[in-house]
């Protein structure tokens, strides 16, 4: 008989190590799959927040300074996030990581002869992939490493590892240029050296010199991190006095010099720039046009209590337990510290509640800055903390994460985390889903109501007044625009050039044109590079205390029309209205625009808007039509620039877009 070797059992541990393990890599490269799509489908330039990092990326590469007048006035760049300092705009974001992303940006446009200004969505996707993605990936798989070590239970082990890569706020944020992101990230490749020297007795020298960087790096990206650097480097100290003092100091020097010295350099102080908010770095008027923060909208308005301040933060609609209710059990995490003694990492437990505390309880009392982090779909100032917060969790796993009903509870904590994460898509520059709920409630209200009309009354027509009483004799304004003309037309014209429209008042002697109650309007438009011999012409009789007492456009017209021609009559109402049905405008905020008639100092404009459905011949069914207006009572007829839209409501799909802009006016000087 064959003698055969007797077989060898399976191990049971190691089987189960590597399920585990594949696990892990399982949900690392999903996640990460889905970031590097959200990068690749986010659009660029998403706020005025990353725009402003972006602003000094391209203008310390482009033209090698901190100054970002020139890109700033490019359209599509400009920013609120910028101060007025010493006769120029700067970010106010701090100095270092957009001068580290410069660096990137630089060797990028080396290889690939591409910038940020003409390449625009190419170079800032590459970018993001190389300083958010590549980090990102790199802390998923410390993460993996840290909850392999530190934690008893397979459940336990997958599920915060689940949370790290789908569960929370900073995953939507991966696809901008922030600090946030990447100051979690620095947090967790100094939480994992740290805990090798104080819960595994490892004094490596490189644990030291990796806690020292990364800590001292999160403090210059999120400057209430100074505490994890102290804190970190007191544990460390009490772990091994020598080693810190000749290890960890060293290693957190280097950002923290670099960070201090590009702030003298850029703002000649020790501190950036957002920390003079509310002085007249902040509050100025710059050719006509006071800085967003003289007048702040939206959230940044700073309406609500600290009481109710408090609630949002928490529990309402930026609340950190509503948006994500896995932080319950941190919750738990901390609160059983005693309750954990097997737990190798509870100092870092404390460590979590305390600062998490402490920074909280800094931004609740600047009352001043009451606006949530601004308009974005997370408290996002506390993110930083999110390693944090995830390492208390796992004492509550090895604990309970073997019952059946603890685990279904936490998979739904989980789920309805991911809901959050994941519904903003690749734009993290947007309301939370629960303020965008409570608001369509009103329940909340963060809105300013635009004021009246300041011409006192309502308007039917798309320019608020008759001339300009300011001036004697004729009045005028001509308005430049390109693409198709709409106004006053039921169907779209193209015109192969610029397309010119003038008005004018005659209160000269002119047959039948003007009396004390009856005004004169002429509309004369056509090819700008045309002579004025082709233009096409209409002239529009109107009655003038009609007019300025707010009523209908068939009231207003005056007697000159037809009554018992329709269709002379509606083609007047288009002219004077702006749209193919007559409807009354509704008054906007102010705002301020710069035009050629006065190029140098921005005039100030309130904003007005109607809108109508109609079905114009061409088309089977109903098209939006919608003209903005930016009113000013400087220019003559009161008009500095029309807007006008036609929209495919199904759809949604623009159809056409003109923009009219003042050019020319009586009492203005020629610009030829």
């Amino acid at each position: 008989m064959t003698e055969h070797s007797p077989t060898v059992p399976n191990d049971p541990v190691a089987e189960a190590r590597a399920a585990r393990r594949f696990a892990m890599l399982l949900i690392i490269a999903t996640s990460s799959a889905m970031s590097f799509t959200q990068i690749l489908q986010a659009p660029p330039l998403q706020s005025a927040n990353d725009r402003s990092r972006w602003s000094t990326v391209w203008s310390l590469v482009e033209r090698g300074t901190y100054q970002i007048d020139e890109i700033d006035a490019a359209p599509g760049w400009g920013t609120i996030d910028k101060v007025r300092h010493e006769g120029h705009f700067y970010s106010t974001k701090p100095p270092l990581q957009s001068t580290l992303v410069a660096g990137v940006y630089w060797c990028v446009k080396q290889i690939t002869h591409w910038n940020l200004t003409d390449h625009t969505v190419e170079v800032s996707r590459i970018i993001l992939l190389l300083v958010n993605w590549l980090p990102r990936l790199l802390s998923l798989i410390v993460t993996a490493m840290l909850v392999e070590r530190y934690a008893r239970r397979d459940f336990g082990k997958l599920f915060v590892l689940a949370v790290a890569s789908w569960g929370t706020l900073l995953s939507p944020f991966t696809s901008s240029l922030n600090n946030h992101s990447p100051a979690a990230i620095c947090v967790v490749l100094a939480m994992y050296p740290l805990l090798r020297v104080i819960s595994d007795g490892d004094h490596r020298k490189r644990f030291f010199a990796l806690a020292g960087f990364f800590s001292a790096a999160t403090f210059t990206l999120e400057i209430p991190a100074a505490l994890l650097v102290v804190v970190f480097g007191a544990l460390l100290l009490k772990a091994n006095p020598k080693r810190t003092l000749t290890v960890f100091v060293p290693a957190a020097l280097i950002p923290v010099v670099a960070f201090v010295a590009l702030n003298c350099v850029v703002t000649g102080s020790l501190s950036p720039f957002y920390s003079s908010y509310g002085s007249d770095k902040y509050v100025y008027e710059h050719e006509g046009i006071p800085s967003y923060w003289s007048n702040p909208q939206g959230l940044d308005r700073n309406l609500d209590s600290p009481l109710m301040y408090l609630v949002h933060c928490t529990i309402g609609h930026h609340g950190l337990l509503s948006l994500t209710p896995v932080w319950l059990l941190t919750l738990i995490g901390w609160l059983g510290w005693r309750r954990w003694p097997e737990c190798r990492q509870r100092t870092l437990l404390l460590v979590g509640a305390g600062l998490t505390a402490m920074v909280f309880g800094f931004y609740l009392t600047r009352t001043q800055n009451y606006n949530y982090g601004g308009n974005s779909v997370a408290l996002r100032w506390m993110l930083w903390l999110v390693p944090l917060w995830l390492i208390a969790m796992i004492p509550v796993f090895d604990a309970w994460g073997s019952r059946r009903g603890f685990q279904i509870l936490s998979t739904c904590l989980l789920a309805m985390s991911i809901v959050s994460a994941s519904l903003p898509g690749s734009n993290p520059w947007q309301s939370t889903w629960l303020l965008s709920l409570m608001e369509r409630w009103k329940w909340v209200d963060y809105s300013e109501p635009p004021p009246p009309f300041e011409f006192g009354h309502p308007l039917w027509s798309w320019f608020p007044k008759l001339g300009n009483g300011r001036i004697e004799g004729d009045s005028k304004v001509t308005f430049i625009s390109s693409g198709s003309r709409l106004l006053g037309n039921e169907s779209l014209h193209s015109a192969p050039g610029e397309t010119k429209l003038t008005l004018r008042t005659f209160y000269g002697q002119l047959a039948h044109g003007y009396t004390d109650q009856i005004q004169l309007v002429m509309f004369e438009w056509g090819d700008h590079e045309k002579p004025s011999d082709e233009l096409s012409i209409h002239l529009v009789w109107l009655d003038i205390a009609s007019f300025n007492a707010g009523k209908k456009s068939s009231e207003f017209l005056g007697p000159m029309h037809s009554r018992d021609d329709r269709n002379l009559l509606l083609a007047a109402q288009r002219l004077v209205t702006g749209l193919p049905q007559s409807v009354e405008y509704r008054p906007g905020h102010i705002r301020f625009l710069k035009t050629p008639l006065r190029p140098n100092k921005a005039f100030r404009c309130q904003r007005a808007a109607a809108q109508v459905l109609f079905q114009p011949k061409h088309t089977d069914h109903s098209l939006r039509y919608r003209v903005d207006l930016w009113l000013c009572d400087e220019i003559p007829f009161g008009v500095a620039q029309i807007e006008i839209t036609i929209t495919d409501p199904p759809t949604g799909q623009m159809l056409t877009f003109q923009r009219l802009t003042a050019v020319e006016a009586s009492g203005f000087p020629s610009r030829d």
